[in-house]
């Protein structure tokens, strides 16, 4: 190998050991609350998460799935729309008619979308 091409061998070695360090010092640096944060004071508790409100459109008490036209879930980073889900508990189904006004709680259980609590809304 020429000297040439070990010269160049090791600035590419180095310029990619840089690039690694460099990298994880930005990662580093996000970990951590900037120095003003600290005079700060500390925001109030966090709420329950928040339940969407939707009207029912349609229900299957066969299957335990409601049609909701909901608002947005931004848990889910999910726009407003109209759309089946499956309920946890499928008795629940019988509880609601088209039409009703309703708040819920929705999971991805295993790319699911699983209505795991519903209320009226009132």
């Amino acid at each position: 190998m020429s000297s040439f091409s070990t010269l160049r061998s090791l600035g590419c070695a180095a310029g990619l050991l840089l690039s690694l360090a460099t990298a994880q010092a930005q990662d580093h640096a996000s970990h951590h609350a900037p120095a003003t944060a600290a005079a700060s004071p500390a925001p109030a508790a966090a709420p329950d998460p928040a339940l969407t409100e939707g009207v029912i459109t349609r229900v299957d008490v066969r299957s335990g799935k409601l049609t909701i036209r909901h608002g947005a879930i931004t848990h889910l980073d999910m726009p407003p729309m109209t759309m089946v889900f499956g309920l946890q508990d499928a008795q629940q189904a019988a509880q609601f008619k088209p039409g009703d006004p309703v708040r819920f709680r929705v999971e991805d259980q295993a790319g699911a979308l699983v209505i795991t609590r519903i209320q009226p809304a009132s």
